[in-house]
């Protein structure tokens, strides 16, 4: 009889243990999934017939990211992710690649520390580490933001962080009078590996310290450094950026408003040793802004100074997404092979071979099309000026911003006389449905951005008078039931002369082109949208780009592209 009740005790026993076991230690799977198939066609406006360019192409892939998302217990948590990826026309195994994607492991000690190995998301200030997208048009139509959220995917790109892998921690104190908590947070990475002769390891480092005194009052320092390891190369010249900042941010009620003030100021040193001697490039920055909030009016408004010296350098905050020296990957070269293509908008909205995750270690070139106002963001050096800005949205539905910057160089050019610059952007969104009292989704975007640079002078060559456009405008129709119909367009034009640095090593410049520009481009799309639950959905789509420069030897394309893309996560 007692084995008979151990036999049972043991039974409703077991369960119980491996259940309470389960709690600790817990696995769950994360993923995404996508298909994607792309039909292309290229068009060249030339009086020479192309008779060596393959002007159609079909290429697509399938991939499964598959994550293993593992609890050991309640301190630790660790996820490892692999991808499968086919192209297609890769048969028997041929076109598949396994790849690991995402590997960390995060947790906490002694509850009180935080840690992450691994891969890692950074972002600290705008002027120390900042991933600011400068050149990538913003205000986009729903149907371009179907293809730049697949290349934030890919890139890894969230709320301006860069990628990297490495060691981060952080930790908080509470205070029981005078100051309300502090917050520490530092970083590790490498940005390269030694290859054990003339190229040292690159490691790249960051601290941040955050003292919040108050619900009004919050204040921060930002430490930030990329610098190469002595002694693990015989090469003895050395890279060395080291970056300082201090910030504040005020937060008071002025009725029923409220006024937040934003700063921060700080110094950037870059500095070579070639065992001859050291470069050094040293200078500041100086960022404030104010903005006042009218929430019973649904008003918003911003005003600024930005004073950022010429010789300031961060590469954390300075580097860019968009690399041009990557192929476009699609009709590189055309005109019987003679011309080159560089990226347009096709390029810029929905080609992640384009972009990179990483910091780079020295200044990359910039498309003066795109952004010749502020190139590398707000950290752009060599600009000083102003800036304001308004935010307002409605109770119908609309929502309109708008922000205007009014710069000067500090030191000339290649001259004594500086450029004057000026951007303005604007945005409006209105829910078309909110105003016609629909259920179904109507939504219009319009976006609207114009830069002007100008250098007078009475010496012809040194005049610089360049102006850049970029419209755009789409619309989101639901036309059943979780069915899309999109529509966008994008027209961009670059009118004038300016001059584009070439760079040394040293991130100085060593000439200056002259560069007449009369570009025209035009990037309509239209598709449709099946929304399943979650990010899942399938669409095809058919836009074209029409490229027209006759400023450039090089002559004017269309390329016309059908695409069926089915995306989804888990």
């Amino acid at each position: 009889m007692k084995q008979q009740l151990r036999t049972l005790f043991l039974f409703f026993a077991l369960p119980a243990a491996a259940h309470d076991a389960s709690a600790q230690r817990t696995v769950s799977f994360t993923g995404a999934a996508r298909s994607a198939i792309h039909n292309n066609q290229l068009n060249t406006r030339d009086s020479i017939q192309d008779t060596s360019t393959v002007l159609r192409n079909t290429n697509g892939y399938a991939l499964i990211d598959l994550g293993v998302n593992i609890r050991p217990n309640k301190q630790t948590e660790i996820l490892g992710m692999f991808r499968i990826r086919n192209q297609y026309g890769g048969f028997w195994g041929a076109g598949v690649s396994f790849d690991v994607r995402q590997l960390w492991l995060k947790g906490i000690v002694a509850n009180a520390v935080r840690y992450q190995l691994g891969d890692l998301n950074l972002k600290q200030s705008a002027f120390t580490l900042y991933n600011h997208h400068a050149d990538r048009p913003d205000s986009l139509p729903e149907i371009f933001l179907l293809q730049r959220n697949i290349v934030d995917y890919e890139r890894f790109y969230s709320r301006n962080t860069w990628r990297q892998q490495g060691l981060q921690a952080d930790f908080g104190l509470n205070f029981s009078k005078y100051v309300q908590e502090a917050d520490f947070s530092g970083y590790l990475t490498r940005l390269r590996a030694s290859n054990f002769s003339n190229t040292p390891d690159r490691l790249m480092g960051g601290m941040t310290v955050q003292v919040v005194q108050s619900r009004h009052l919050a204040l921060t320092w930002n430490g930030f450094s990329v610098f190469d390891v002595r002694g693990t190369a015989t090469d003895t010249n050395r890279l060395d950026n080291r970056v300082q900042s201090a910030g504040a941010g005020y937060t008071g009620a002025l009725g029923r408003s409220t006024l937040l003030i934003r700063g921060e100021a700080g110094t950037g040193r870059l500095s070579f040793s070639d065992g001859a001697g050291v470069k050094t490039l040293s200078d500041y920055f100086v960022y404030v802004s104010g903005t006042w909030q009218l929430p019973h009016k649904n008003l918003s408004v911003e005003a600024g100074y930005m004073n950022i010296g010429p010789d300031f350098r961060s590469l954390g905050a300075q580097s860019k997404d968009l690399n041009y020296q990557n192929a476009t990957g699609l009709f590189n070269r055309y005109a019987n092979g003679n011309s080159s293509r560089s990226a347009g908008l096709l390029d810029l909205i929905g080609n992640e071979q384009m972009y990179q995750t990483s910091v780079s270690s020295g200044l990359m070139s910039q498309a003066a099309v795109y952004n010749a106002v502020l190139p590398y963001g707000v950290a752009t050096f060599n600009r000083l000026g102003g800036f304001a800005g308004l935010q307002y949205k409605l109770p119908a539905g609309i929502s309109f911003d708008i922000k205007h910057h009014r710069l000067r160089e500090i030191r000339g050019q290649g001259t004594l006389r500086l450029k004057e610059m000026q951007q303005t952007r604007a945005h409006l969104l209105a829910d078309l449905a909110k105003l016609a009292g629909r259920t179904k989704h109507l939504n219009l975007r319009l976006g609207y951005e114009q830069q002007y640079i100008q250098r007078q002078s009475p010496v012809a060559f040194e005049q610089v008078n360049l102006t850049n456009t970029r419209l755009s405008a789409g619309m989101e129709l639901e036309v059943f039931k979780k069915i899309d119909l999109l529509f966008g367009i994008i027209h961009q034009q670059s009118k004038g002369q300016d001059f584009i640095p070439d760079r040394d090593a040293y991130t100085e410049v060593s000439f200056l082109n002259r560069q007449d520009f009369a570009n025209r481009q035009q990037l309509l799309a239209g598709g449709i949208r099946c929304r399943f639950e979650g990010q899942t959905y399938l669409t095809a789509f058919f836009q074209q780009q029409i490229n027209k420069n006759p400023a450039d030897l090089n002559p004017g394309y269309r390329i016309n592209q059908f695409s069926i893309i089915y995306n989804m996560s888990f």
